[in-house]
């Protein structure tokens, strides 16, 4: 029965007649059990080897329970679920029921539980595991081996045993007065663990039933797996401890009053400790009490918590996040102190002129200096002339200068207030000074006598914006222009071509493959990197030329008044030489850079938008020639059309996804021997409304490049799932489904959660979807992409290494990923009816997977003669257009209709 409270109290008579309910029930599940025991013959010894140690667990489990906290209460939980599972598949029913009704009795005693509370645990405890053998022993009849059916029969009856006992504490607490709602709060913690507590029974069970002496392992496996268990828990409830921490330092420290602060610190040692006490005393802490010292009013005081249960003592992290309360209470206090202080202040100050600090002048109408104070004194060359303006001006008074004199009498001629917000006095050293200032008419019955000038020293605010200026146009790793500097300048280029029709170039570069040294030796170094290609690129551009870091690992270059796309070669191939000369880093690594390169020249009536783009598309011609140091001149012929085409077809995508233009088609896979469909590739098609249907080349690349992979991918593992539930609704077949991964999403840290939400989403076992990852795609990032693979897998979904044999297959590197399925590539499969070399490729690639425990898939068959070719080959399942083309989603589930009607259903899975 789980604890909610530390208060005895008088039970009512509904849970009284649950108490006697649940013990005459006990005893009869009892004396049946005995009745059956005396016709089924003796227990042998390691059943009574097995029910000690369980029993010995058993009551472990109920004298140290996984404790659970929920603000100021705590909850005991139990996994009493893998015990029973245990004991109903190994031993005999009454030694089930004994020795859990023994480890219950013994379990109540240590802890000195109420006898009424005792009473109902043991006769819980037997109705549960009664009703749970009762419904195992009913569907699948004990046999001398461990039967599947006998499992999934004894796993049933731990679902009984856990609904039974959730059904029987329910009534006892609710008719004790506790809502539904409060016990219905933690159900999927008790659910959880009930699963958990029976999976590991179940495989614990097998291990014992096979070698008795597994059990030795089995008790330090349970003891590890309940300890796991209170770990994490604990780390949830300290998590908790710590935003609670967090938000009673926002509270106390928003109150800017004692008494507020106090009360908030109070109510978070009640809550936070769990303490029905909390005080504020200078008297020195009793025992059972826990305190640290707290500052109040430059006095010190105790902070004290008490009044926890007696079996719940307080301990070190309660220690700590005391002390830590009273820091912050402290602290707090002390603020609060110092703001009423300031508000006092302020109220005192608030009769003095708000341009103390600032310089102030005043001047006659005459243009003599009546009032100089002290600010202005040391900031311009005047004398201080501490007087009232009121005061008459002495036959001695200085004629203003000519920088105050101006303003003021402005300001006596308009009668308005002058304020100027950037401009120079003379200062006292003799050069001048940036000032902000106001100056204001004094008038004297209607007419100006005067004018008082207030300004202040605006040098800092100068150097802050000038260094904003710095910021906005210049990178601030490289020290380069950036973007906008660039845009800037040939803007300007572009203006005056259009005047003197002299022609520029725009030289676009970037680094190849630098992912690759991010990825492998840290973001440090490769921004070192950059700054290194950086200073290099500076050393071989004309001095007046503008290089800038464009952005990630792209520079441009812009060389203005050039006689033609010559001049721009060379640069190209000045700067792909300086790049490939070796570097050595700050941090030691000599590294060598390769770039891609893309010229475009200024053209009349091209904007700066035009050419970047020019230059970008040139630069993604030379990247698509790979081996680095390539560069391509724009060539509006060649070139032109696929940038507006990339362009809008981007455009066109990202209306695509909203409008839901994309669809999913399936591809079946046929098992060779059978001709039976076994599993199926989800491929994605956009039917554009006025363009029909666009090929995924043209689009795919496109959507990696932008990101918009990202919501396209999501957009296919939803519909591929969906649909694998379909299948199963529709049909009652598991067909797995596989769906491939793009680099970025590999890549992407939310990739996982998408998968548990999908899965979730549509009730769908995660064995039944398969993601297809390239070679290529693992290989960039071995360590990254082994993390990557081995978090799937712990999901429950299976991996396959598509297009093998074609990247840079590496069988050492390939036996250490929890792949399921290897692909091989449509290159080898088609020439593996005629020539020995493609057979013997596939032939490996089949033995290798044979080897390694995972299924080997031929992709792109398209001849009878390439399908006995590879049943020849030892290949079992097949993918291709001579099986079948890939389908509409109407299309695919009129085939699997047909297909599976005429089969009468699956057979044993090929891809597992």
């Amino acid at each position: 029965m789980p604890r909610r409270g530390s208060q005895a109290m008088k039970l009512p008579r509904a849970t009284w007649a649950i108490v006697a309910a649940s013990v005459a029930g006990g005893a009869f599940t009892l004396f049946v059990a005995v009745w059956r025991q005396s016709a089924s013959g003796h227990v042998h010894e390691s059943q009574w080897i097995v029910a000690a140690a369980m029993g010995v667990l058993a009551l472990a489990s109920w004298v140290w329970p996984v404790v659970v906290y929920r603000g100021g209460e705590s909850e005991a939980l139990n996994m009493d679920e893998g015990f029973f599972v245990i004991l109903a598949l190994l031993v005999p029913p009454l030694v089930t029921l004994g020795t859990l009704a023994l480890a219950t009795v013994l379990a109540q005693a240590v802890r000195r539980r109420p006898l009424a509370k005792s009473a109902f645990n043991v006769g819980q405890v037997l109705i549960a595991a009664g009703l749970g053998l009762a419904v195992s022993r009913g569907i699948a009849p004990p046999s001398n081996s461990l039967t599947a059916g006998q499992i999934a029969a004894v796993m049933l009856g731990a679902g009984v045993y856990f609904v039974i006992n959730t059904f029987l504490v329910a009534g006892a607490v609710i008719s004790m007065g506790t809502s539904w709602e409060e016990f219905t709060n933690d159900l999927p913690i008790q659910v959880t663990l009930a699963g958990a507590g029976a999976l590991v029974g179940m495989v614990l069970a097998l291990a014992i039933q096979a070698h008795l002496w597994a059990l030795a392992l089995a008790i330090p496996g349970l003891v590890v797996e309940r300890r796991l268990i209170s770990a994490r828990f604990a780390a949830l409830y300290d998590r908790a401890r710590m935003e609670g921490l967090y938000e009673v330092t926002l509270e106390a420290n928003r109150g800017l009053r004692q008494q507020a602060v106090l009360e908030t610190i109070l109510g978070s040692v009640r809550r936070l400790l769990r303490s029905p006490e909390a005080t504020l005393t200078r008297d020195d802490p009793g025992p059972g009490q826990l305190a640290a010292p707290m500052t109040v009013a430059d006095q010190q005081q105790w902070l004290v918590a008490s009044g926890r249960r007696r079996d719940e003592p307080f301990d070190d992290a309660d220690r700590g996040l005391l002390r830590a309360l009273a820091a912050v209470g402290s602290g707090a206090l002390s603020n609060a102190e110092l703001y009423q202080q300031v508000h006092v202040e302020r109220e005192r100050l608030s009769s003095i002129t708000l341009n103390i600090g600032e310089g102030v002048c005043a001047i006659a109408a005459d243009g003599k200096l009546t009032f100089v104070n002290r600010a202005a004194a040391d900031m311009i060359e005047l004398p201080s002339l501490d007087i009232t303006i009121d005061d008459p001006v002495s036959d001695g008074a200085l004629t203003a200068p000519d920088f105050l004199l101006a303003p003021a009498r402005e300001a006596m001629r308009t009668g308005r207030t002058i304020r100027e917000d950037d401009a120079r006095f003379l200062g006292k050293n003799g050069g001048t000074i940036p000032v902000a200032y106001t100056a204001s008419a004094v008038m004297s019955d209607g007419t100006p006598s005067g004018a008082v000038i207030a300004f202040r020293d605006i040098t800092e605010r100068k150097a802050f914006e000038d260094e904003l200026h710095h910021h906005a146009s210049y990178d601030s790793l490289t020290g380069l222009a950036n973007r906008r500097l660039l845009v800037e300048r040939l803007d300007q280029a572009l203006r005056r071509s259009a005047l003197d029709r002299k022609t520029h170039a725009l030289v676009f570069v970037d680094v190849d493959r630098f992912k690759g040294i991010n990825d492998s030796l840290g973001h440090v170094t490769g921004d070192e990197f950059l700054v290194a290609i950086g200073a290099r690129m500076k050393g071989v551009v004309r001095s007046h030329d503008l290089l800038a870091r464009f952005g990630g690992d792209e520079f441009v270059v812009l060389l203005e008044d050039v006689a033609g796309v010559d001049m721009a070669i060379a640069a190209a191939r000045r700067i792909c030489a300086a790049v490939e000369q070796p570097m050595v880093l700050p941090d030691g690594y000599e590294l060598v850079a390769s770039v891609s390169v893309g010229i475009a020249l200024t053209e009349q009536g091209k904007t700066a938008d035009d050419v970047l783009r020019n230059a970008d598309v040139a630069m993604y011609e030379a990247k698509a020639k790979s081996g680095g140091g390539i560069y391509k001149v724009f060539d509006q012929a060649s070139m032109g059309t696929r940038s507006s085409e990339r362009l809008q077809i981007e455009a066109d995508l990202r209306k695509g996804l909203e409008r839901d233009e994309l669809e999913v088609h399936y591809q079946p896979f046929y098992s060779l021997d059978q001709q039976r469909i076994v599993g199926a590739e989800a491929l994605v098609r956009w039917r554009h409304p006025t363009n029909g249907l666009i090929s995924p080349i043209r689009f795919i690349p496109m959507a990696e490049e932008t990101g918009l992979i990202l919501p396209l991918g999501r957009y296919v593992l939803d519909k591929a799932c969906r649909q694998v539930r379909s299948i199963r609704d529709r049909l009652d077949v598991d067909l797995p489904i596989s769906v491939n991964l793009s680099p970025r999403q590999f890549q992407e840290s939310g990739l996982l959660s998408q998968v548990a939400e999908a899965l979730d989403a549509t009730g769908l076992s995660s064995e039944l979807l398969i993601f297809e990852i390239t070679e290529t795609m693992v290989m960039e990032d071995l360590s990254g992409a082994r993390e990557v693979m081995k978090r799937l897998n712990g999901l429950g979904v299976r991996l396959a290494i598509d297009d093998f044999g074609t990247g840079h297959s590496s069988l050492a590197y390939l036996k250490q990923f929890p792949v399921h399925e290897v692909k091989v590539d449509r290159t080898f499969v088609q020439g593996v009816a005629e020539s020995p070399v493609d057979s013997a490729i596939v032939r490996a690639v089949i033995d290798l997977a044979n080897a390694m425990g995972i299924s080997a898939v031929a992709e792109g068959v398209e001849t009878k003669d390439q399908v006995a070719g590879l049943k020849m080959l030892g290949c079992q399942v097949g993918q291709g257009f001579y099986f079948s083309h890939p389908l509409h989603t109407e299309k695919f589930d009129e085939l699997l209709t047909h297909h599976f009607a005429q089969t009468a259903g699956p057979t044993e899975p090929l891809l597992q």
